[in-house]
């Protein structure tokens, strides 16, 4: 009955699309007309009947063609009906010949705005996708492009950014543009740091290789070490990271006198002051070190981690990555040094299992954020959970 009451609706979106061209030239197309409108009815009820486990979201004319979209739990199906041929179109039948090139340059720029780049290297220019017209388009992308992922795949465009490339005019623009990747507190989240740097090269990489794939990270690096990697800093805190401090000269604080302590740290922080114009904030003890009176002298937030790559001692790729899957969990802090080729190499390799694991991999501070911790000054973090 309901699929009779959808299909006898749409028989009338069909016959008023006819009227004004039966009126033009009734004699000469009434017999044409109405065998088209044949088709255009098969066709729909077709595709009602193997919807029919699905519900009908969206019934709406566009000039002559029928968009009907189904809905399965959180799954839209959208088909395009021609009333002139009865046929079915994609919604890429109606971008302009000359400009499916730069509809596609837009689509590739918006999926580089919001996923991690082996996510936009397979789909860019993959067919197996549906169009939905809502306030936005959105493209969905089928599971089974990535069926690693434990996410849907989807892209928002504004009508506005894509108009000149179409020839109809579905929705006003009312929306706004994709706004890319988003860090979510309903999704497992981990820190990555990185000790002992700047060292430039290996620094900058995984820079790179963090941006790639939409994450970030807190390099604790020496004071000692950062006037003659200023540029390195920079690099890292305009991609989005954070620096902490790794103690002035690397020395085992546990050992030192506290004066000692205190007096590094100004300098550390003296250095970093004049090269960002900004404060640090956190603190990470050489090996990890710490005792009450250095928490109470030292007006900064510790840091250290609960789970250790140990890469300084195996400088084996396969040996960090296949840790860091094995051992971590939701707010755990990651421990690894950017010194080290080999680092470099487990990084790139790890942050897309990790992103198709349902994990997200962000700073320090970022963390907390998250987990909606507030960090307090000479306390002691080795993790952060949800409070």
């Amino acid at each position: 009955m309901k699929n009779e009451l959808i299909l006898k609706s749409l028989i009338v979106g069909i016959l008023l699309i006819s009227i004004p061209v039966l009126y033009l030239n009734k004699d000469k197309l009434v017999k044409n007309v109405f065998s088209e409108e044949k088709k255009t009815i098969n066709t729909v009820n077709s595709i009602i009947n193997n919807n029919a486990d699905k519900t009908l979201v969206t019934n709406k004319n566009y000039n002559q063609f029928i968009y009907l979209a189904f809905q399965n739990e959180n799954k839209k199906t959208s088909y395009f009906i021609d009333t002139k041929t009865g046929e079915t179109k994609d919604f890429e039948f109606f971008i302009k010949a000359e400009k499916k090139e730069a509809f596609q340059e837009k689509i590739n720029e918006l999926l580089d705005l919001k996923y991690p780049k082996f996510i936009v290297e397979t789909l860019k220019g993959i067919n197996n996708k549906t169009y939905l017209l809502e306030k936005d388009l959105i493209i969905n992308y089928e599971s089974d492009v990535l069926p690693q992922l434990e996410e849907e795949l989807s892209l928002t465009v504004n009508y506005e950014e894509i108009q000149d490339c179409i020839d109809y005019e579905f929705y006003p623009s009312e929306s706004k543009r994709e706004d890319g990747y988003q860090f979510s507190k309903d999704k497992k989240t981990i820190a990555f740091t990185f000790d002992d740097g700047p060292s430039g090269k290996y620094t900058n990489e995984l820079v790179e290789i963090l941006k790639e794939n939409k994450a970030h990270a807190t390099f604790f690096m020496v004071g000692n070490r950062m006037d003659g990697g200023a540029s390195v800093m920079q690099n890292v805190l305009k991609n989005g990271n954070e620096i902490g401090s790794h103690s002035y000269a690397h020395k085992n604080m546990a050992r030192q006198k506290i004066n000692d302590i205190i007096e590094g740290e100004e300098k550390t922080k003296e250095t970093y002051r004049r090269i960002t114009n900004q404060e640090i904030i956190y603190t990470r003890p050489p090996y990890g070190n710490i005792n009450k009176n250095i928490k109470d002298a030292l007006d900064t937030i510790f840091v250290t981690w609960n789970v250790d790559t140990e890469d300084w001692l195996h400088r084996d790729k396969n040996y960090i990555v296949n840790h860091i899957l094995e051992h971590v969990k939701d707010g755990d802090i990651v421990l690894m040094h950017d010194c080290y080729e080999s680092t470099v190499e487990a990084v790139r390799e790890v942050l897309p299992l990790l992103y198709a694991k349902g994990f997200q991999v962000v700073s320090i501070s970022e963390l907390a954020n998250l987990k909606g911790v507030e960090l307090e000054k000479h306390a002691l973090y080795t993790h952060l959970k949800e409070v």
